[in-house]
């Protein structure tokens, strides 16, 4: 059941975006307090000893954030290669490698059954390595220095992620009758993620006509295979089916939105367009990426 309703949130949500552009484009500032809001909820689900379990082993939390950092500017890379793509489509497929893991993130681990807390630990660590691997695989692979805007990331993790979900916790166990909520969670949280699809799409539309089918399968490749080397590398290091869903999930999904706007302001406007169908098919394939991986405990 929950399966036919994501899909038919995204098939909702996706043609939503494209045919009610102008709606959903003026929508775009209730994306951060909806996403505060359901890592509130999540926060909910969460116990102290959740906290204890991945303060033990920071370990865990440093090769996810590296091994994140490892993968995705490689296959960057490797993809422009082989597809042969343009220079500036090449920064924009860079610049999307190169930056720190996204938000929603957290959400499609929730969806897919991950665990919570190791994808906000990494989430978090990507986002303070950010300063020094993002210009440093900018440099070496598009010649060109770029300055990320280091304390707004940390402030954004802060208020997005990291906060709501302490909050949360604390709700819990004062109220312990709020855990009532979990059942909605999955439903509300789909849901959601269908408002970025849709608000994502409103935003390139324009843009998203722009592109070629090699484009479209080189970061659709991007995207998958991140998914898919995430999770061999989690089983690889030893971690369990749960952790290594969460690695797959941490790897995959990107901080698109700042790759679109160091492409914008450090490359040029075609330098964007790789970072924001990134954006959307992230989303698309998470929904389906957490269907399949909800099944494997």
């Amino acid at each position: 059941m929950q399966n036919l309703f994501s899909l038919l949130i995204v098939l909702v949500f996706s043609l939503a975006g494209i045919f009610m552009s102008d709606a959903f484009r003026n929508l775009k500032e209730m994306i951060v307090p909806l996403l505060v809001l359901v890592m509130l909820s999540m926060g909910i689900t969460l116990s102290m000893e959740d906290f204890k379990r991945i303060l033990q082993k920071p370990v865990m939390v440093m090769y996810g954030a590296l091994l994140h950092y490892g993968v995705m500017p490689l296959l960057a890379i490797i993809l422009s290669l082989i597809f042969g793509i343009s220079r500036d489509l090449y920064i924009g497929m860079v610049l999307v490698g190169s930056v720190p893991s996204g938000t929603a993130s957290n959400l499609i681990t929730y969806l897919a059954k991950g665990d919570l807390l190791y994808s906000v630990s990494i989430t978090a660590f990507s986002t303070l390595l950010a300063p020094l691997f993002t210009p440093l695989w900018t440099y070496a692979l598009a010649g060109k220095y770029v300055h990320v805007p280091f304390w707004d990331m940390v402030w954004d993790v802060l208020k997005i992620v990291i906060l709501p979900v302490v909050l949360g916790v604390g709700i819990r166990e004062i109220f312990p009758r709020v855990r009532t909520i979990e059942g909605f969670l999955p439903y509300i949280s789909v849901s959601v993620v269908g408002f970025i699809i849709a608000v994502v799409l409103s935003l390139n539309v324009e843009n998203l006509k722009k592109m070629d089918l090699m484009l479209l399968l080189a970061v659709f490749l991007h995207n998958v295979l991140g998914f898919l080397l995430g999770f061999l590398f989690g089983r690889l290091f030893g971690l369990d089916n749960k952790l290594s869903k969460t690695l797959s999930i941490e790897v995959g999904i990107q901080n698109s939105g700042l790759a679109v706007a160091l492409a914008i302001k450090y490359f040029s406007p075609l330098a964007s367009l790789p970072p924001a169908l990134f954006s959307f098919l992230q989303n698309v394939n998470g929904i389906i990426v957490s269907s399949i991986y909800k099944r494997i405990h």
